[in-house]
């Protein structure tokens, strides 16, 4: 995972929590990856890379998967 490289320890810890969230939405939601892309407009790749901690996604793109999954941001 290249993401990981750039990331230090508390920017990790924040994607992880971020991505097992956007998981945990995704799956109550009954949503596959596909869905929430299409849904969000957020490339199944960015939203794999997020759900898996490996990307420190912008908070544009969190607002798309936010918005696409009827939550809001803290």
């Amino acid at each position: 995972m290249q993401y990981h490289a750039l990331m230090d320890d508390e920017t990790t810890a924040l994607a992880t929590a971020i991505g097992d969230r956007v998981g945990q939405l995704r799956r109550s939601r009954r949503w596959t990856l596909d869905q929430l892309a299409a849904v969000s407009g957020v490339s199944r790749r960015m939203l794999v890379n997020v759900e898996q901690g490996a990307a420190n996604p912008s908070v544009g793109i969190l607002l798309r998967i936010s918005g696409a999954l009827g939550v809001g941001l803290p």
